[in-house]
């Protein structure tokens, strides 16, 4: 059911995916314990001609490097464990079921301690007035338990799906956002305004795209891309549960 050349590329069993491809030794290598040297495989899912957004899968073995974030990304790790620190001083360990989003501009180097697989979206934004230094966090949302009541799709066709969620981080200018979004049962017409990347945690729901009919059914651990100007109808069948940027 993975397909990417759909109108919403998507891949089913993220966690368990591995037709990737090799790519290659990781830059900017620094002294690493036993000296292991990151090496990279994934899957691009979804890229503009410009690759503003790029999204995808992405799988590194232990090492470490330094890094330079060139715009937002926000990562879901899937399995795997590392250690970001960053040169402003923030410091942060991150392993399953966790969410981070490093802002345009971040600096710092990452070791890798256990081989690491994530999806993740790196987004169009560029470093911005206002725009935070450190990473933002967000340590198993599904456990989470308190949820900002979000409101009710206003575009329902049946049914009375509510949604609630947790705002992750979102630019000044608004230019994107990241988060942990949850919807209840429904059925509801569906236009994506801005370009969003979204990892389905749990539920299910079915998307079809309202001029092709194609259809794409969301189950736990499907990670997808909506462009920009996506437009159809979504049922959802059973409480879906998501990590998302929206860009």
């Amino acid at each position: 059911m993975t397909n990417l050349n759909s109108t919403a590329p998507h891949i089913h069993g993220a966690a368990r995916y591995d037709d990737l491809v090799d790519w290659g030794a990781q830059g900017g290598d620094l002294p690493a314990p036993g000296g292991a040297t990151s090496h990279s495989h994934g899957r691009l899912l979804w890229k503009t001609p410009v690759r503003r957004p790029e999204t995808g899968l992405w799988v590194c073995t232990p090492g470490r490097w330094r890094l330079s974030v060139p715009r937002d990304e926000f990562l879901w790790v899937l399995s795997g464990r590392a250690t970001y620190k960053g040169d402003a001083g923030d410091s942060l360990t991150v392993g399953p079921r966790d969410a981070v989003m490093f802002p345009a501009g971040w600096q710092g180097e990452a070791t890798v301690e256990e081989t690491l697989r994530v999806t993740y979206i790196l987004s169009a934004s560029e470093p911005m007035e206002g725009t935070p230094k450190a990473h933002q966090l967000l340590r198993d949302p599904q456990a989470a338990p308190d949820l900002k009541d979000w409101g009710v799709i206003p575009t329902m066709i049946e049914g009375e799906s509510r949604t609630a969620g947790l705002l992750l981080h979102r630019e000044a200018d608004r230019s994107a956002e990241c988060g942990f979004w949850t919807c209840t049962p429904g059925f509801w017409t569906c236009h994506v305004t801005s370009h969003e990347y979204c990892h389905f945690l749990e539920g299910r729901a079915t998307y079809t795209h309202g001029e092709t009919g194609e259809v794409i059914e969301i189950t736990p651990d499907t990670v997808a891309l909506f462009p920009k100007d996506w437009k159809g109808t979504c049922r959802v069948h059973e409480t879906v549960k998501k990590v998302y940027l929206i860009v």
